[in-house]
């Protein structure tokens, strides 16, 4: 009697899981999107299909004065999020730079039981000595499952800088069964917005319908190029005010505060030094932080040539480290994100909601939540009337409408080869000398080199399946930061 193999999309799904092939699902339908009546001004980034670049796509360009104008129209919100330019020296670059965002999802067990691969394809891992394996490539990502999950979550999935987590709790309970967080690279290109939306349509094609969302965590920052943290006196704690202790209607956004906000004088205030010069600060901590620092300092620092090279296009320099860049960047937890509401009492739960109300959360903060002055303030005097600082006027004038990411016409990858380059230099030669090679026998070095390489690769390619599945889960590792 012969078998017959099922041709159910979970059956085919696993096999192709198994085999190390690709399957797709057939997408579901494509939902209305309510921000396609919004023209793109710039016709170079496609809300609706971010994946594709637009011929006419160009280097990252800086906005002129006379386009400040646009940035105020309702119209101009899809743009492609470029830098602003407010008056020399200063030139301004803004955007997320991290983005969680909490689902309660609903899977249609007749599409796919997606929940039932992963538990599948975990045992398959942790049978294993491995830390995780390549199990999706779709939509434009390449996931890998970690053996381990979170807190609160079951399995984790990792695309690039991109975390995907999800646990077997039911939609309608109060714990979130699904977590998207999306770090640095990939909130500023292809942006945070294009990342969220094909999250979804991920889900989707896997039977999963969101039925309710919250962004749980965000941060807001704005990258001044030409501005020397070091000729400021943001690390003078007598010029900064920080109020926000009573209720306030601001800029379209109700504020509600609670009794445990801590005093004005209360809030934590830690400097930085680099070579014992002023590098950064933090006000507060926690739920709702304010951090300015010397990006320059901290890209070298971690020695990151990876989002060195993207944040020079980003700043429109040659270089990163051409010009002096200070960073403002506020940190914005669910605590305090809850507190915040319109005037009809709709608060921040949906990143739709968090888009339209950007503009009004950075005025907030910037305005009444802490404020940097010209001179030391007089206490036991009305410190509203102090006159903030020439660079805290630049602050408060960032504009944020259109801010969606950066279209980019090549890929940056996630990890720093150069660094990874020079660890493998590093250990190559350390193996050499303890082979008693002559440190000036460069030759025989490189030779030496290469023949241990190749025989330890051609060692691990005997198992041919288990050497594709380390490649391919390493590559999903630097997977790129797409362009558009």
């Amino acid at each position: 009697m012969t078998s017959r193999r099922s041709n159910s999309f979970l059956s085919q799904k696993l096999r192709s899981i198994i085999q190390g092939t690709t399957f797709d699902l057939p997408m579901p339908p494509a939902e209305p999107d309510p921000l396609t009546g919004i023209p793109f001004a710039d016709h170079r980034y496609n809300h609706r299909y971010p994946l594709l670049l637009h011929k006419d796509a160009r280097r990252i360009q800086v906005r002129t004065t006379e386009d400040l104008a646009a940035c105020l129209d309702p119209q101009a919100r899809l743009t492609s999020g470029l830098p602003v330019v407010q008056t020399a020296p200063y030139r301004v670059s803004r955007g997320l730079d991290f983005l969680k965002v909490s689902f309660w999802v609903s899977w249609n067990p007749q599409i796919a039981s997606f929940l039932g691969i992963l538990d599948f394809m975990k045992k398959q891992v942790q049978d294993t000595e491995k830390d995780c394996i390549p199990v999706f490539k779709e939509n434009g990502f390449d996931w890998n499952l970690y053996r381990a999950g979170a807190k609160m979550y079951s399995f984790r999935l990792k695309s690039g800088d991109i975390t995907l987590m999800f646990n077997k709790r039911k939609s309608d309970g109060q714990i979130p069964n699904c977590r998207l967080e999306i770090g640095s690279l990939s909130c500023w290109s292809p942006g945070f917005y294009s990342i969220y939306e094909r999250v979804k349509s991920f889900l989707a094609g896997y039977g999963g319908t969101i039925v309710k969302e919250r962004v749980s965590e965000v941060h807001l920052t704005a990258d001044f190029v030409g501005t020397d943290i070091k000729a400021t006196t943001l690390d003078n704690r007598t010029n900064w005010i920080a109020l926000a202790r009573n209720d306030s209607d601001y800029d379209g956004i109700k504020v509600r505060q609670r009794n445990e906000e801590p005093e004005p004088d209360e809030l934590a205030f830690d400097r930085h030094y680099t070579n014992r010069k002023f590098s950064g600060l933090n006000i507060g901590s926690g739920d709702m932080m304010l951090r300015v620092y010397d990006k320059v300092t901290e890209l070298k620092r971690t020695r990151a040539t990876h989002k060195q090279q993207i944040f020079s296009e980003i700043w429109g320099v040659d270089r990163y480290d051409a010009q002096a860049v200070t960073r403002v960047e506020y940190q914005i937890r669910r605590p305090k994100l809850r507190l915040f509401a319109n005037d009809e009492g709709k608060r921040i739960d949906t990143v739709f909601d968090l888009v339209h109300t950007l503009s009004s959360l950075w005025r907030y903060l910037t305005t009444e939540w802490t404020r940097h002055t010209e001179n030391p303030v007089n206490r036991n005097h009305n410190q509203s009337k102090s006159k903030v600082s020439e660079f805290w006027e630049k602050v408060q004038a960032v504009v944020w409408s259109g801010v969606f990411g950066y279209v980019r016409t090549h890929p940056v990858k996630h990890k720093d080869i150069v660094m990874l380059r020079k660890q493998a230099r590093g250990i190559l030669m350390s193996v050499c000398a303890s082979l008693e090679v002559e440190p000036d026998d460069i030759d025989k070095i490189v030779h030496l080199c290469k023949d241990l390489i190749e025989e330890d690769l051609h060692q691990l390619f005997e198992d041919e399946q288990a050497f594709k599945e380390k490649m391919i889960t390493k590559r999903n590792e630097f997977r790129a930061t797409l362009a558009g």
